[in-house]
């Protein structure tokens, strides 16, 4: 099996360390246990992969997805916590004991479930254990698209929703390993979850006195994100915006279900992240002509 999975890599890699990443397989696998081999078979052939596809951390495209996964894990829990607060609002404001099963074996138990463990994937991976979490979050992601497909509409669209879903999960996982989120980067990701969930939970508990459930407040929040992580940086904005648009999967499915399944209003809605960089690069293009008119001022 390890002669397979080595025949991923590309040729030149394979021809100069492929009986390096032999030795170190059969070493490692030498007294694991079978869950073990085939964890560390699995290392390796995402490993391959990835060098494959030409996203390891020497790359941008690499570099692009290590600053884009941990705010994609985050849209990821937002997004499927709306579920779980939707379904707990309902428990609330339904007199019937039915709604507090979870044992049932119908698809919108699996739905609940596998937003469910989207959500704690998402806070265990933000909160230090990034392997395990992103495990759970690809997990729940994957269930989440089956069950939409089957039950239609239930919490979205049938076709959108799982595509979006799948390619949040291949987002996390091209992650590079050795460029895995810091805690700053975490705790940014997850402030941004948090802002996007809050005021449209606010709005299901009918707190807030105006509806912002039309898919476009979330994806403000992340436009703002990149906004004010290239204004902190002092950046031209383009790296931050090129990570928030990659991030945005999860909210774009959201959008294109509250904005009633048009995907004109959708676009619109999307185009915001990309457009919000542009601004940030323009901010920044103005400040530094300030500053350098003001350089030349004093000397004179």
């Amino acid at each position: 099996m390890i002669g397979l999975i080595l025949r991923l890599y590309p040729p030149r890699y394979r021809q100069d360390l492929g009986e390096e990443i032999l030795a170190v397989y059969r070493l490692t696998a030498a007294d694991a246990s079978r869950t073990g081999r085939f964890r560390e078979a699995a290392d390796i052939a995402a490993h391959a992969v990835r060098m494959r596809l030409g996203l390891s951390s020497a790359t941008a495209a690499g570099r692009l997805l290590a600053s884009a996964a941990p705010y994609a894990v985050g849209a990821a829990a937002a997004g499927c916590g709306v579920h779980v607060t939707r379904w707990y609002a309902g428990v609330v404001a339904s007199p019937s004991p039915a709604h507090l099963s979870l044992l049932s074996a119908d698809t919108w138990t699996a739905l609940l479930l596998a937003s469910a463990l989207v959500v704690v994937g998402a806070i265990t991976a933000l909160t230090g254990r990034w392997h395990g979490g992103v495990i759970a979050v690809v997990a729940g992601l994957s269930g989440l698209a089956a069950a939409t497909v089957v039950s239609g509409a239930a919490f979205g669209d049938p076709v959108v929703t799982p595509a979006m879903a799948l390619l949040t999960a291949l987002i996390v996982l091209a992650c590079p390993p050795d460029l895995r989120p810091g805690p700053r980067a975490c705790a940014a990701a997850g402030a941004t979850a948090a802002i996007a969930w809050l005021p449209l939970v606010a709005v299901q508990a009918h707190v807030l006195p105006f509806s912002t459930d039309y898919g476009l407040w979330p994806l403000l929040v992340l436009a703002a994100t990149g906004l004010v992580l290239a204004l902190r940086s002092k950046s031209p904005g383009l790296k931050e915006a090129a990570a928030m648009t990659v991030a945005c999967p999860p909210f774009l499915a959201y959008a294109y279900t509250g904005g009633w399944d048009m995907s004109l209003p959708v676009l619109a809605i999307g185009a915001a992240v990309p457009l919000t960089g542009a601004m940030a690069a323009y901010a920044y293009h103005l400040v530094q002509r300030g500053r350098g008119r003001a350089e030349r001022a004093d000397l004179r």
